[in-house]
């Protein structure tokens, strides 16, 4: 039953065809009831000329009709019954496609793990996804080759082309494959793959695009800059680190994060994209190293505080990173505020419903906490805790906090894509 429901959706695509085609059937009983009745006129006193005129233009309008429907209709059948249609089934798979045309614009911007887990959750219910991606990384493979051949870290970008494929299990499989260190240093192959379509294409950001139409990505996947730039973090005690990898391990609080040399003001298919979008999400992620380098380029904060989308900005569940070590949600406000303000980035900020168990530590130093579903789970990180807020102190704030259950329950350090994009559906659903 839900099956046959889902052909009665708008936008589908088929039924309209289907429609035209009928109406061509029409058209044609109609000429043909023309014709009868013009030889019959003819024969009786030779005034049918009205019938021939009716045949004439009912025959006309069959014929394009029947044209037009029957090959519409195969081309988007055709289309269907292609990887996707295979997989999923017709009707699944218009479906989708439906939403596609029809569902939420929705715009992601952050980086890493928190953004691709975003993605993972909107590709399946959320219309149009444009994930804005950092691109201060420089740890790991993404670091060797940004080292070694001048690109930009392609890392980000990966996981979040992979959340957005077409085929999200096999190129998870194909793209996150690393080659052992004394083969290709390491590398994964989904890095080689988007440094060797940036060599092909002469631009990285051509290479991207390239990348988003061979994975046959559900929306599209941007850069946030196209300029190679590093991360700087004042820390209150006045020292400086320089580089995400760094950022991310130190301990000392940061006052103040910039991005070195200057980039180039924000790109205009990302403006479009957020004065079209239904919907804006900031994180989850880490703060300094993936949410908040976005923002800092020029024009961005302005962007987001223009677009008339429902802003929101989801709270990180726990922290154990160094650079937000003991962080509360007021800390992760601040820190997005004194960089952002005067233009306000979040109109609402989605926070976990609830406790799910304070992390305790073992005599080895792993941090042991007890999930939502009785489950237990170990970080071998010392700092880990969950990340407190008191709903009273934002009272009077000028934005809005939404509380919902959003965690995995496998391992509650992170979101689960599944809950997190219903919460942020249901939310652009309340009345402004």
């Amino acid at each position: 039953m839900e099956k046959v429901l889902k052909w009665l959706r708008p936008g589908l695509r088929i039924k309209r065809w289907i429609a035209v085609i009928f109406l061509g059937i029409l058209f044609a009983v109609i000429a043909s009831a023309a014709l009868i009745a013009y030889v019959n006129t003819t024969a009786l006193d030779d005034s049918g000329g009205k019938f021939l005129v009716a045949t004439v233009l009912g025959f006309m309008l069959s014929a394009f009709c029947l044209i037009t429907g029957i090959y519409r209709l195969i081309k988007s059948m055709w289309e269907l019954v292609g990887r996707r249609g295979r997989q999923e089934g017709i009707v699944d798979a218009a479906y989708k496609r439906a939403m596609m045309t029809s569902g939420p614009k929705v715009v992601a911007i952050g980086g890493g793990t928190g953004l691709s887990v975003v993605l993972a959750g909107l590709r399946q219910r959320a219309g149009y996804v444009t994930a804005v991606v950092s691109m201060a990384d420089d740890g790991g493979s993404s670091g060797k080759l940004r080292q070694e051949l001048g690109l930009q870290p392609p890392g980000d970008l990966r996981k979040c082309l992979i959340a957005l494929a077409d085929e999200e299990p096999q190129m998870q499989e194909l793209l996150d494959y690393r080659f052992p260190e004394n083969e290709l240093g390491g590398h994964n192959f989904g890095n080689l793959f988007l440094t060797v379509l940036a060599r092909i294409r002469g631009d990285f950001g051509a290479g991207v695009r390239e990348a988003n139409r061979i994975l046959s990505v559900r929306g599209q996947v941007l850069p946030s800059t196209l300029d190679r730039i590093f991360l700087v973090a004042e820390h209150e005690d006045g020292t400086k680190t320089t580089g995400q990898a760094l950022i991310a391990k130190t301990e000392k609080r940061i006052k103040r994060l910039e991005l070195k040399p200057a980039p180039e003001p924000v790109a205009e298919d990302i403006k479009k994209a957020l004065e079209e979008a239904d919907l804006i999400v900031l994180g989850p992620g880490s703060l300094y190293t993936s949410v908040l380098p976005n923002l800092l380029i020029e024009g961005m904060a302005e962007a987001l505080a223009k677009s008339k989308a429902k802003k929101v900005f989801v709270s990180n569940i726990m922290t154990y990173e160094g650079e937000t070590r003991g962080f509360d949600l007021p800390d992760f406000l601040n820190a997005i505020d004194v960089h952002t303000l005067p233009h306000r980035v979040y109109d609402h900020v989605l926070v976990q419903a609830g406790q799910i168990g304070m992390p305790s530590s073992d005599a080895g130093g792993s941090i042991h906490a007890q999930g939502s579903d009785g489950k237990t789970w170990v970080v071998n990180e010392k700092t880990a805790r969950v990340v407190q807020y008191d709903p009273k102190a934002f009272a009077h704030a000028p934005f809005k906090i939404v509380a919902a259950d959003v965690v995995n329950p496998a391992y509650p350090i992170r979101h689960d894509s599944g809950k997190l994009c219903k919460a942020l559906l249901e939310l652009l659903k309340e009345s402004a």
